[in-house]
Parts: C-alpha cells; sequence; structure tokens
C-alpha cells in the first residue's frame, strides 16, 4: 500500500494512513484506509513521494 501522513507547515500531525485527498478550493477532503474522511481548510505546500509526507498550510 501507499498510504500518505499529511502534516501542518508547523510539524503537526493531521492525520495518517491517508489514501484520498480531494481538493475545492481551500477544502481539502482526507479518506484514510478505514474510510474515515476529515475535512480541513488550507492549501497543500508540499508533497514528499520519498518520505510519504503532505504539508499543508491550514487556515483554519
Amino acid at each position: 500500500m501507499c498510504e500518505s501522513s499529511v502534516y501542518s507547515t508547523s510539524g503537526e500531525k493531521i492525520m495518517e494512513d491517508v489514501i484520498s485527498i480531494k481538493i475545492d478550493g481551500e477544502n481539502i477532503k482526507l479518506l484514510d484506509i478505514l474510510n474515515q474522511p476529515l475535512h480541513i481548510k488550507g492549501r497543500i505546500v508540499e508533497i514528499d513521494l520519498d518520505k510519504h509526507g503532505i504539508y499543508v498550510e491550514r487556515q483554519d
């Protein structure tokens, strides 16, 4: 599997084992391997495919 963890730009872990990310403007919907959704506001600033990390600048 190819799950990733999502972090804020300040280093806080927002969610782990993320398998899906949907972006609608500043709204980001994360879905983990158990199909648990998490909705946050912000923008993705970095995706590190090697380390399976996604970094989000939160706006809420």
